[in-house]
């Protein structure tokens, strides 16, 4: 029997290599389970329905973007940035493990058919820790955690580890911000952690690509954690050494003593002023009164009477200043020479293009101003002549026109028409969205509401359905519980602690150990005088208590709502009409696109 399958198993392998070679981009699992519908000629009758029924496309293996990635993580990473940068991530990832090939191709079939999934708060980006991780990565993972919290139960870091989707880094963050519970408890899991009657063998050796690398980050933040402490007692010693020795210099800003690294000093030489001052004067300057945007220099700003001159040095600045102020004031530089009407501007960060599709709008309006002024004064004439001709009588003409020329002239906004009526000229001479070229943003941005373009667009939509949405999830995702058997999520309405799983597998809700053999022995035995108490023989979970989840629960949906407002700084509720508009207004708007669309036809020719 058993060479029988080799044998059956060794002409699929053989089949399978063939097909590579007349399809060499092709999906194997693809090919295996085409081969299961044939059992003469099925490489032939494959090959054909390619070629003919299909017209030569078939499902490839997607080219992985990022080294050491699986088949699963490039499908992935293509349907999440690519096909679907607004779907969540998670709903993708599940999607992707359902099949076992043409993952893409699937998937997309299943999405396209819903036509609805959840939305993620990132638009067309995936953080590391949402991809698919492999076995070799889940199984060092656990034992590296395990040799990292030897106080923690296996069984519960392997469900902290399904519930993060068993990224190190995460789980590393979360175990230590759950504690260990004491001494004693501590030292009763570090003994029975070692048993050898344990279920998981500690392999030391990490060999996974992925754990190396973010091992090595959290080396990096240990190291830079280090290099901070380290600076700290460094500026501590500096100042007690320039303390005792008398050697405190005064900043002319704020007037309080520092060291000669902690000042910076004009060109001149002469005025010193702290690092703190500096940032503080600066950061009004550009983001508070704005008299510094634009500037390409930066000025002494002593207070003594006789002016300075000096200037601070490019190269201090950019050391003193954070990066955001930095490039902030580099952008005000960039801007300080092209007005607004001439950029167009990416919706999520500093970066624009100039709009060279149009001529400068200040030098239009003054051009078609006089224009319009003239040929509406030679049509005041052409219509005096006319009504004259029909009326034969000056006072009646005279009553007549200067009312309507009051009206028409006077009181009419040309400036606010033109640059309306401008701005529909630009619109239809470029495209409706703008594609943002910067690294790290790539955000496409809607020109007519500067809204992100996601998916099918509509300007100035209500996102409050969204909002709500995505801050119920989080508030649902804070009191979860995942079993790290079959992944499935599940909350506890009531009843006691040991929570059982379709699966099988036993768990205990509050600290998350797998308690498949101990069973309700894991929870405390002891009387309580007063029902709900802590018990003051043991450290063992309670059976019906757990801990209150509302300011979980609160605390996830104020973090959910400040994300996503964040992510989406244009929700409004303005400009609404409540009722129907007058006949007055109706009539006053009818004149006023009656007129913008005359001047919007006449600026064709000018812009």
């Amino acid at each position: 029997m058993k060479k029988k399958l080799a044998i059956v198993k060794a002409i699929e392998e053989q089949h399978v290599q063939q097909l590579l070679a007349l399809f060499p981009k092709g999906d194997s699992e693809y090919f295996k389970a085409c081969l299961e519908y044939y059992n003469e000629n099925a490489v032939e009758r494959i090959a054909e329905k390619i070629l003919v029924d299909m017209g030569g496309q078939y499902p490839q293996l997607p080219i992985p973007s990022q080294p050491h990635d699986n088949r699963l993580n490039a499908s992935l990473r293509i349907l999440a940035l690519d096909l679907f940068p607004s779907c969540d991530i998670s709903y993708l990832r599940e999607l992707v493990l359902n099949f076992s090939y043409a993952h893409i191709e699937q998937v997309v079939e299943v999405l396209t058919c819903t036509a609805k999934w959840p939305e993620r708060l990132d638009y067309g980006k995936m953080d590391p820790s949402e991809g698919i991780r492999s076995e070799k990565y889940k199984k060092q993972a656990q034992a590296q955690l395990t040799l990292d919290y030897p106080q923690v139960w296996k069984s519960s870091i392997r469900a902290v580890l399904a519930e993060n989707n068993w990224d190190y880094l995460k789980c590393f963050e979360q175990l230590k911000e759950m504690g260990s519970g004491g001494f004693w408890k501590t030292l009763r899991n570090f003994f029975s952690h070692w048993s050898a009657s344990s279920s998981v063998h500690v392999d030391q050796a990490v060999t996974d690509y992925h754990l190396l690398e973010q091992l090595k980050e959290l080396r990096q933040h240990d190291i830079d954690k280090q290099i901070a402490i380290d600076q700290d007692y460094a500026y501590k010693m500096n100042t007690r050494e320039y303390t005792h020795h008398g050697q405190l210099m005064t900043c002319l800003c704020c007037y309080s003593d520092y060291t000669f690294e902690e000042l910076s000093f004009c060109s001149e030489g002469e005025h010193a002023f702290c690092h703190g001052c500096l940032v503080h004067y600066i950061s009004e300057g550009l983001f508070g009164q704005g008299e510094l945007r634009g500037q390409p220099s930066i000025g002494c700003i002593s207070s003594s009477n006789d002016e300075c001159k000096g200037v601070f040095a490019t190269t201090t600045l950019k050391r003193i200043l954070t990066d955001d102020i930095w490039m902030a004031y580099e952008n005000s530089l960039l801007e300080g020479g092209i007005s607004d009407h001439d950029r167009i501007q990416c919706c999520a960060c500093s970066y624009f293009e100039v709009d060279e599709s149009t001529k400068p709008l200040a030098s239009t309006l003054i051009y078609a101003s006089k224009w319009i002024r003239s040929l509406t004064k030679w049509i005041m004439v052409v219509d005096a002549i006319v009504l004259y001709y029909y009326i034969h009588s000056w006072v009646v003409l005279i009553l007549i026109l200067f009312p309507l020329q009051y009206l028409c002239i006077v009181q009419w906004d040309m400036k606010a028409d033109l640059e309306i009526a401008y701005q529909r000229v630009s619109k239809s001479r470029r495209s409706s969205v703008f594609n943002c070229k910067r690294d790290g943003c790539n955000t496409v941005t809607c020109l007519e509401c500067h809204r992100p373009v996601r998916g099918l667009h509509t300007c100035w939509e209500q996102e409050t359905d969204g909002l709500r949405l995505y801050v119920e999830k989080a508030m649902a995702d804070a009191v979860k519980r995942t079993c790290p058997n079959c992944s499935l999520s599940f909350q506890k309405s009531d009843g006691c602690n040991k929570i059982v799983c379709r699966c099988g597998y036993a768990m205990c809700y509050i600290c998350r150990k797998d308690i498949g053999e101990e069973s309700y022995n894991h929870f405390c035995q002891h009387f309580r005088a007063r029902p709900g108490s802590n018990c003051s023989s043991c450290n063992k979970c309670d059976l019906y208590k757990t801990a209150p989840d509302d300011e979980a629960v609160q605390l996830a949906a104020t973090r959910a709502k400040n994300q996503y407002l964040q992510a989406h700084p244009d929700i409004h509720t303005t400009n609404l009409v409540i009722g129907p508009k007058r006949t007055l207004d109706r009539l006053v708007e009818l004149r006023q696109e009656l007129v913008i669309t005359c001047l919007e036809k006449g600026l064709q020719y000018i812009v």
